[in-house]
């Protein structure tokens, strides 16, 4: 089975990163730090949500805990 891929932007998505690099060694992810494209300052309803890529896909979430399960 492949590894998944999650890319996260250090400055728009609301992560601890701490937490983050965790979840992705827990879950065996590929993580990846950067812009994604949906950056919160153009895009405010972002502002309070929890988001990413993982793989070719932008998942948005309501709470860290929902996107850290889409990561499984």
């Amino acid at each position: 089975m492949d590894m998944k891929r999650v890319k996260v932007c250090i400055r728009c998505a609301n992560f601890s990163m701490r937490e983050l690099r965790e979840k992705a060694e827990e879950t065996g992810c590929e993580l990846k730090l950067g812009c994604i494209g949906q950056c919160s300052g153009r895009c405010p309803e972002l502002s309070d949500k929890y988001f990413g890529r993982i793989g070719n896909e932008v998942v948005i979430c309501d709470t860290k805990e929902e996107f850290f399960e889409r990561m499984k």
